[in-house]
């Protein structure tokens, strides 16, 4: 898991996103959608992803607190919405684009974005790389617009461990988390201190033998973690990530307790 998450904020975002950054006068906007010219807007899912796999979605650009340029899409109806936080050394394209569908054949709003370094965000340097939490806080903000009543976040590997480490500060109505646990020293959001802050709903999906997201690791997270609504669920093997809910053998399982717990806390 280091050595993914470590190359995550290396990787290098597309060219004409790069060049098309804003200057220091945004660093200190709040987190928002953002509106640009004709020759700044954001590519289609189809373009972004070479496919859409059956997703419909209005992409955007959000804007960090720290001016970062994120490329993000929403997609589907209704009152809640849930943002997917990608695992590292990926992006939306490769994480989530099937279970998005999932979700918004479920009545879900579903707003998928692409972590700074990664996909069609903006790139950056120094400690701006590893800023995750305030990705998430841009990604939870503009989840909030349009009338929403609930908002959850489910984050895989690098995404379910920023979630989980920065959960305390996002306002947000739970967490779902798949294989998210530590992220490793030098990384800048190891909040251990934040854990027993946490007072959203958990529920976090692991397996027994992953050597990314060891039991005994995310057993002693989860141990930490100070809200009352948690639970914990591993399975046997060493999967990792999206795999639960998209390929792996207990799939439809876990699709269906993610389902049954969204469920149960939309009506909370």
């Amino acid at each position: 898991m280091a050595g993914r998450i470590t190359r995550t904020v290396a990787a290098a975002a597309v060219a004409g996103v790069v060049a098309a950054c804003g200057g220091g006068a945004d660093r200190d906007r709040t987190p928002s959608a953002m509106t640009t010219s004709a020759d700044q807007r954001p590519p289609a899912l189809r373009t972004a992803c070479g496919t859409t796999e059956g997703l419909s979605a209005t992409p955007m650009w959000l804007r960090t607190a720290d001016g970062v340029r994120l490329y993000a899409v929403l997609a589907g109806s209704g009152s809640t919405v849930i943002v997917l936080a990608h695992e590292g050394r990926d992006n939306l394209c490769g994480s989530w684009l099937p279970y998005a569908k999932r979700l918004v054949r479920s009545g879900f709003r579903t707003l998928l974005f692409d972590f700074r370094g990664n996909g069609q965000s903006e790139s950056v340097g120094g400690d701006k790389a590893l800023r995750l939490d305030r990705d998430l806080a841009a990604a939870v903000t503009r989840a909030w617009a349009g009338g929403t009543r609930r908002v959850f976040l489910i984050g895989a590997s690098l995404g379910g461990a920023a979630a989980v480490q920065n959960g305390a500060s996002l306002h947000v109505s739970g967490i779902v988390s798949l294989s998210g646990t530590r992220i490793w020293p030098g990384f800048g959001i190891n909040h251990y201190a934040s854990l027993p802050r946490l007072r959203a709903p958990l529920l976090y999906l692991g397996t027994t033998d992953d050597s990314a997201a060891p039991e005994k690791e995310a057993r002693d997270i989860y141990a930490r973690i100070g809200s009352k609504d948690k639970r914990i669920v591993l399975y046997r093997g060493s999967l990792h990530g999206t795999a639960f809910v998209d390929y792996a053998p207990f799939a439809p399982q876990a699709r269906a307790l993610i389902l049954g717990w969204l469920r149960r806390h939309e009506r909370a």
